[in-house]
C-alpha cells in the first residue's frame, strides 16, 4: 500500500471545523448575549466570499437584528 504524505481533504476539513468550534468556544465564555451572537454571525457573514451565500444570509439575518432594534428602542427610558 502507497504511503500518503500530508493531510487528505476530509483531515483538513476536520481540523479546520475543531479551530472553528474553539473559536466559538471561546467567543461563549467570554459571555455575549443572544443579540451579540446574532450581531456576530451578521459581521462574519460580511466577510464571506461567496456573494451569493452573504446576500442570502444577510437577508435572513437583517429583519431579526431590526426588530430586535426596535424593541430596545421602545424600552429605552428618556428624561
Amino acid at each position: 500500500m502507497p504511503k500518503k504524505y500530508g493531510n487528505i481533504k476530509e483531515e483538513e476539513k476536520l481540523q479546520q471545523s475543531i479551530i472553528a468550534r474553539d473559536i466559538v468556544k471561546t467567543v461563549l465564555d467570554y459571555g455575549v448575549s443572544q443579540y451579540q451572537i446574532q450581531k456576530i454571525i451578521y459581521l462574519l457573514t460580511l466577510e464571506l466570499e461567496d456573494r451569493n451565500l452573504m446576500d442570502d444570509i444577510q437577508r435572513f439575518l437583517k429583519p431579526i437584528l431590526d426588530a430586535d432594534s426596535e424593541q430596545n428602542r421602545q424600552g429605552l427610558i428618556t428624561t
